[in-house]
């Protein structure tokens, strides 16, 4: 947060443009928490019901190995693992995939400010802070404090998917 003050601080209006495209960042990572959210409610309904049929499935193959049934309780269960499996796919490639959207979005951010800052400098935009045009120092020193300050975000976002499993898994424990 520190970096988005600074370069606020130093040039105000560059900044402000720049800061323009943060919402499109809160979007996905609100995106982000609603599919973490979804995943590992699907997730904890799957692997509640293999628990129930691994404990059902054993005590039956004890129950009707006599009888030579075993073969059709292995195969409920394996029907029952392999939807936990497929599951467990989707959640990874979807979480990955937003990562990977995010930081896209984060390389979009680098394209827009370095196109913006280049309108800047090239229009001779006065710099409020300075009362002189702004230049490349300018311009990259308000980039690398915005990008500091979106870092910091961007390093909360695997304790942000924790906290939002845990808050799902707990409102399902207590």
């Amino acid at each position: 947060m520190a970096g988005i003050v600074y370069a606020l601080s130093f040039g105000p209006t560059f900044a402000g443009v720049c800061l323009l495209y943060l919402p499109v960042l809160l979007a996905i990572l609100g995106i982000f928490g609603s599919m973490v959210r979804r995943f590992t409610m699907q997730k904890v309904e799957v692997i509640k019901n293999l628990g129930g049929i691994a404990e059902e499935t054993l005590t039956a193959i004890k129950v009707v190995a006599s009888f030579g049934r075993e073969d059709r309780e292995l195969k409920k269960f394996a029907s029952f693992a392999r939807r936990t499996q497929r599951v467990a796919k989707k959640s990874t490639f979807m979480m990955s995939f937003m990562v990977g959207i995010m930081k896209f979005a984060i390389f979009g951010f680098y394209a827009y400010s370095f196109y913006m800052g280049s309108l800047f400098v090239e229009g001779k935009t006065i710099n409020s802070k300075t009362g002189e045009p702004y230049n490349q120092k300018d311009v990259l020193s308000v980039l690398i404090a915005l990008i500091t300050g979106f870092v910091g975000l961007i390093a909360a976002l695997p304790n942000i998917q924790s906290l939002l499993a845990a808050k799902t898994l707990g409102a399902l424990i207590f």
